[in-house]
């Protein structure tokens, strides 16, 4: 195999005369954590901080409230209270833990899906659980998940209850004075989009200047087009970037010396296995080994095999394949050969200073797990597996005539070669009139009518709705309309205020072509509940570790055998479990229904097969298509034919941001004989 080596310079962040203690000793702060500390309230309401990894940036998270708590003004008491927003639940388990020994004075809550399990709750109460839990927060911990269902209504829409307005996702927010955003980089247009909506509720709710929140945008790897937004919003905005030099003289370290081998090879197992050797000597050694690997099966399938191979080593695969109980970070500590995925690239501490590692589709995945390793004053060696020739050609040349290097300089020229992921800043504002416009509609729907009401006159009085986020929030406002008067034009049925409906079954049966109209809107706009995107997911029990977990059915039935399926449960939602063998070759011939593309006449038009999930703004089209052949062959005269012209007019513009999060899957379904 081809190859050659580079070494990477110590990497040290630069130190301030400014101390504070932490964990329980006394330490100079860094550039970020100073700011946040003595300059916190002169700070415009955005700001982005970029710090590599390792320089200890989330210490900095506290000190606006830690300030606050020890320089007390009168009546000012819990003045300022911080939210901060992470990725992963393993993430926040690592900072809660962290955060609660580092700084005792304060209350750190974290507030997870896991949380309100514990609690026993459900429906509208798991909601109230999560406004007591912000409430007694000093520091309250979360994910964008939560966040998301609870600014879109969810937990109302869940048994339509009618609550006051003291109950909505202002009484959330007015809880606290700052959020932040760490890792940002993992999220993508629309999800950025999600954040910044949060932005506008914000502004909408408080107009008071002193009511609105700062909110702070962290990552090792920036989008620079984040600020383009910001610029386009008319949005005051400062950027933090932490001093980082080779100098130790005044500084810390973040990292020692990193020899770093790059590797030419179209098969990371055979890479692996010439490292064998390597990592056993590591291991011999009492150091931990890290693995990093693209594709969740390639690890599932290396654990096999180095469970044979190491018998006597702890063995941790760090995916999203576990167990919702399991304590990863525990699990993690306890390794000594840790497998993951791109899991690796959320900011937990793996302890290690020899690793393996896939470079990840993106330049950016390239840079996070490359800062997993040596973190510290610690030297470490680093494997990288190139599988494209041309990109090992292009790397070797940039290399060549440099044996030693500093960190930026390194990560400059692996940047002309790994491509950095695309990001497409003028679709931020379409997605925002979107999910402006559902939350507005859910508020309408299943909340106080005076909440609603006054979001409505608020939008008006600031002059939200302006440009692309205008043109999207009154698309999907006419999108409903339509469909509101087909129902209203069907004798007998009634539409109430928002969008719920009495007469369900009356409107299936007396029109079954409305009745398919607003079923599917209804299921398309149901998507924006959930942060990430819908996947079927069903319970698992898997034979060959004898794990039970929550997974995604398509993964399942591409990769494992299915040795028996059960129907835990019907009703109010089906449950399944499956029980799962060894690896098969990977199967692509599943055939998925959706309920989120229009079916209206149409039944094929819900069926999509693998290779249609990567072709979604084309099989959009071809679907609109396909409904609008049908409707012009029947009566012109009719009111109904008016109205489906005119709506499937306007579902054309949907095809730009139709994707795998508007993707809704119903039932996946094979060969296999269990299904």
């Amino acid at each position: 195999m081809k190859q050659f080596s580079v070494s990477i310079d110590a990497q040290y962040v630069a130190l301030t005369p400014d101390t504070e203690m932490i964990n329980g000793k006394l330490c100079h702060l860094h550039k970020v954590q100073q700011t946040m500390k003595n300059h916190y309230h002169q700070l415009p309401q955005f700001v982005i901080i970029t710090a590599p990894t390792g320089t200890g940036k989330s210490y900095a998270f506290p000190f606006p409230v830690l300030h606050a708590k020890l320089n007390p003004k009168p009546f000012d008491e819990n003045s300022v209270r911080g939210l901060i927003v992470l990725p992963t639940n393993a993430l926040i388990e690592e900072l809660t833990n962290s955060f609660t020994c580092t700084y005792p004075q304060l209350n750190i809550r974290k507030l997870n899906a896991k949380v309100l399990d514990e609690a026993e709750k459900t429906g509208i109460g798991r909601w109230e659980e999560a406004l007591n839990i912000a409430l007694q927060a000093d520091l309250l911990i979360t994910n964008p998940d939560i966040i998301n269902y609870a600014m879109h209504g969810g937990y109302y829409a869940i048994g339509n209850y009618k609550k006051q307005g003291s109950t909505n996702f202002g009484a959330f927010l007015e809880k606290f004075q700052y959020i932040i955003f760490d890792e940002y980089h993992l999220y993508n247009e629309a999800q950025i989009a999600n954040l910044l909506t949060i932005v506008k509720l914000n502004n909408l709710i408080f107009d008071a200047e002193n009511k609105k929140m700062k909110f702070f945008f962290v990552s090792a790897t920036p989008e620079p087009k984040l600020k383009t937004i910001f610029e386009q919003e008319n949005y005051t905005y400062q950027e933090i970037i932490e001093e980082i030099t080779n100098e130790p003289h005044n500084a810390r370290a973040i990292h020692g010396v990193l020899e770093t081998t790059f590797v030419y090879t179209p098969d990371v197992t055979e890479l692996i296995e010439s490292y064998l050797p390597q990592i056993s000597e590591q291991l011999a050694n009492n150091n931990k080994v890290l693995i990093i690997l693209d594709r969740l099966r390639d690890v599932q399938e290396l654990a096999n095999r180095f469970t044979r191979l190491f018998p006597n080593h702890t063995i941790y695969q760090s995916t999203g394949y576990i167990n919702k109980n399991e304590n990863h970070n525990q699990k993690i500590a306890q390794a000594h050969l840790i497998l993951a995925t791109n899991k690796a690239e959320v900011g937990v501490n793996y302890d290690v200073e020899y690793c393996i590692m896939q470079p990840g589709k993106f330049y950016q995945n390239f840079v996070q797990r490359f800062g997993r390793v040596a973190r510290g004053n610690k030297d470490g060696k680093v494997i990288v597996a190139i599988n494209k020739n041309t990109d090992f050609n292009k790397l070797e040349n940039l290399f060549k005539p440099t044996a030693t290097i500093n960190y930026y300089s390194f990560l400059e020229k692996v940047n002309q070669v790994l491509q950095p992921k695309s990001f497409y800043a003028e679709q931020i504002p379409c997605y925002w009139g979107e999910y402006l416009w559902c939350i507005v509609n859910n508020m309408r729907t299943y909340q106080d009518y005076n909440v609603f009401k006054y979001i409505d006159r608020r939008i008006k009085e600031t002059n939200t709705l302006e440009g692309k986020l205008a043109a999207r929030y009154m698309l999907f406002n006419d999108i409903n309309n339509t469909i509101r008067k087909m129902i209203q034009s069907v004798e007998g049925v009634e539409t109430p205020r928002g969008y719920m409906l009495n007469d369900y079954e009356k409107l299936q049966k007396y029109a079954p072509r409305v009745y398919q109209w607003y079923n599917w809107w209804k299921n398309y706009t149901k998507t924006y509940f959930t942060f990430r995107g819908g996947s079927l997911t069903v319970q698992i029990y898997d034979t060959t570790t004898q794990t039970e977990l929550d997974y995604s059915l398509e993964w399942i039935l591409q990769h494992r055998e299915i040795l028996s399926r059960t129907i835990i449960q019907k009703e109010p939602y089906p449950i399944e479990r499956y029980e799962i063998g060894d690896f098969i070759d990977q199967n692509k011939d599943l055939q998925y229904t959706v309920n989120t593309i229009p079916d209206v006449g149409i039944k094929g038009n819900n069926y999509l097969s693998y290779k249609d999930k990567f072709e979604l703004p084309l099989i959009w089209s071809k679907a609109i298509e396909r409904i609008y052949d049908k409707v012009s062959k029947t009566d012109a005269d009719t009111e109904l034919y008016q109205l489906q012209m005119e709506l499937l007019n306007k579902l054309e513009w949907l095809k730009t941001t139709f994707s795998l999060a508007r993707l809704n899957i119903t039932e996946i379904n094979t060969e296999n004989r269990f299904l």
